[in-house]
C-alpha cells in the first residue's frame, strides 16, 4: 500500500491565516510581558486555544484579555477630584470678596 502524495504544509503558517499567534506575538500585541501572559494563560484563566502543549491566540482571545484586565472608572474618585478641582475657585472668590470687604473696614 502506497500512501497518498499529500503535500505537507506548515502548520505555524497555516495558523496564522487562521489568524492564531504564538503568546510571544500576542504579548507585543497586547504590549505586556511574554511570562505575565503565559501566567495568565496557565494559572488565571485567560482565554485561548491549546493545542497539545503548544498554546495559541487569536484576535478574540487578546480582545477579550484586554476587556479583563479592563479598570473601571471610580465614581466616587472622580467626585472627589471634580470637588477638590472646584474649590481653588471657591477660595479665589473669597479672597477676592475679603479683600474688597477690608477697604470698607479700614475706612469706617
Amino acid at each position: 500500500m502506497s500512501t497518498p502524495n499529500v503535500s505537507t504544509i506548515d502548520i505555524d503558517s497555516l495558523m496564522r491565516r487562521d489568524g492564531y499567534v504564538k503568546p510571544r506575538e500576542a504579548a507585543r500585541a497586547l504590549e505586556c510581558g511574554e511570562r505575565w501572559l503565559l501566567d495568565g494563560l496557565n494559572k488565571h484563566g485567560f482565554p485561548h486555544t491549546r493545542m497539545g502543549r503548544a498554546k495559541w491566540l487569536n484576535e478574540n482571545h487578546i480582545r477579550e484579555i484586554r476587556s479583563l484586565c479592563e479598570v473601571p472608572a471610580d465614581r466616587a474618585k472622580i467626585s472627589r477630584l471634580r470637588r477638590s478641582m472646584s474649590k481653588p475657585a471657591k477660595r479665589a472668590k473669597s479672597v477676592q470678596s475679603a479683600e474688597s470687604a477690608e477697604p470698607a473696614q479700614s475706612a469706617a
